[in-house]
């Protein structure tokens, strides 16, 4: 009889602790766009450019919005952790919806940040 070794409960926990991480790393870079959009609109507000300064504005609402729902998941994700495998299909959903979300605004961010600094 041939037995077949199955990893599935170390990948999973890996997979996890580096999601755990990616969160970490996502809301700090979050946080740090959202310093120089606070720096950018102290000097924009001194020129008063009101256009340029309604669209750092409506930038910061975006951070803070995709900010705050990927603290709040991660909140719950660590109040919720366990290893039931369904949850953490579930989680997986969820990280790869919040990553997508990362991405877009990060690279939307990246196209206003050159744009506002040429």
């Amino acid at each position: 009889m041939l037995m077949n070794v199955y990893y599935l409960d170390i990948n999973r926990s890996y997979t996890q602790q580096q999601s755990a991480r990616e969160l970490e790393f996502w809301i700090i870079h979050l946080k740090n766009i959202k310093k120089e959009l606070d720096l950018f609109y102290s000097e924009i507000n001194q020129t008063k450019h009101l256009l340029i300064e309604k669209a750092i504005l409506l930038q910061t609402s975006k951070i803070n919005s995709i900010l705050k729902a990927i603290q709040n998941y991660k909140e719950f994700r660590d109040w919720m952790h366990n290893d039931n495998l369904q949850n953490s299909m579930a989680f997986m959903y969820e990280h790869n919806k919040h990553k997508n979300k990362y991405l877009q605004l990060t690279k939307e961010y990246k196209i206003f940040r050159s744009k506002l600094t040429q």
